[in-house]
């Protein structure tokens, strides 16, 4: 079973399913107002802590990047040494 990050799991099913009917079987559109609110709070909340978590692994592999070209180009310097 392969796991494709972007795929929701069963858990996230779940939720969503749960979230659904509440918003399908809600009759008071104060709840909902609320609701709304909460899960736009939330998804901001989410694409934050993605768009950190994208630039800490970019700073990261950049970073790794750097060490392999200063090992590569030290390598280098001794082979003509020699």
């Amino acid at each position: 079973m392969s796991m494709n990050p972007i795929e929701r799991g069963l858990e996230q099913s779940f939720e969503l399913e749960k979230w659904g009917r509440f918003i399908r079987e809600c009759d008071d559109i104060d709840t909902l107002r609320e609701t709304a609110l909460s899960l736009v709070q939330q998804l901001a909340q989410l694409k934050a802590s993605s768009a950190w978590m994208a630039t800490r692994a970019s700073e990261s592999e950049n970073a790794k990047l750097e060490m392999l070209a200063e090992l590569i180009k030290q390598k280098n310097v001794n082979q003509e040494n020699v």
